[in-house]
């Protein structure tokens, strides 16, 4: 006779199947990305034109389920010849962040996220994160998890800059905090154009993950729960239109 492997799941991962079943997440969202006259001065504060002409990417909700977010949150996208470019906008009362090293494994703490699949028949992606403090880490992802080792690839010309109305310590009393990425268009090796042209389309999706006063992770376009879900990511659409 032989003998019977039994499996046991836990009523609380049984609950969390149901869950994932029932959630209905929104279709993914589509943004058109205006191209700068002048190139984006990297420093935290959002006060040139382009920035002002360019759209806002819309509601960022709860990445897990798709529910509305009471947390303030504005992502924009701007592109040259030279530089893709990204600002986020955070209001927050609790401004909180330690780590102050290139690599870090920032999103165990605030951070703000960009994830970029320039090809969707490929599977490698670009993650970027800058936190509170101005620290970066990017990753070159072959696949789904599956990273070059943190310090073996670094951009070498990315450029970016954090302003913070307030003070990163996590207790209240807080403003808010500003955050700008210029990418290399070289580094996006997968791009099928570099620099893109109009009409290109990247899969892309920018996160806020909030620990204090209570962890909350919101997506442009969200994924069900976990960040690394390229087909739940949204789209770029690079256009002509121009702003100063």
């Amino acid at each position: 006779m032989k003998g019977k492997i039994l499996c046991r799941i836990a009523p609380v991962a049984i609950g969390s199947l149901l869950l994932a079943a029932q959630t209905q997440l929104p279709d993914p969202p589509v943004y058109e990305v205006a191209r700068t006259a002048v190139p984006v001065r990297v420093d935290g504060v959002l006060d040139e034109p382009a920035w002002a002409k360019a759209l806002p990417l819309g509601r960022f909700c709860v990445s897990r389920d798709g529910a509305a977010s009471a947390l303030e949150t504005e992502g924009k996208v701007l592109y040259d010849d030279a530089f893709v470019y990204f600002s986020s906008r955070f209001v927050d009362e609790n401004i909180w962040a330690t780590m102050k090293n290139r690599d870090e494994h920032l999103w165990t703490e605030e951070v703000m996220e960009v994830f970029l699949r320039a090809d969707a028949r490929s599977t490698s992606y670009i993650e970027l994160e800058v936190n509170p403090l101005g620290t970066l880490i990017d990753i070159y992802l072959v696949d789904v998890r599956k990273p070059i080792p943190y310090r073996s690839w670094n951009s070498d010309k990315i450029r970016w800059a954090v302003k913070v109305d307030g003070t990163v310590d996590g207790e209240p009393g807080d403003r808010g905090w500003t955050c700008e990425i210029a990418l290399p268009v070289e580094d996006v090796v997968p791009a099928p154009n570099t620099p893109p042209k109009p009409g290109d389309r990247w899969l892309f999706n920018m996160y806020r993950v909030e620990k204090k006063p209570s962890p909350a992770g919101l997506a442009w376009s969200p994924t069900g729960g976990d960040f690394h879900r390229p087909h739940r990511f949204g789209q770029i659409v690079f256009t002509d239109r121009v702003v100063p």
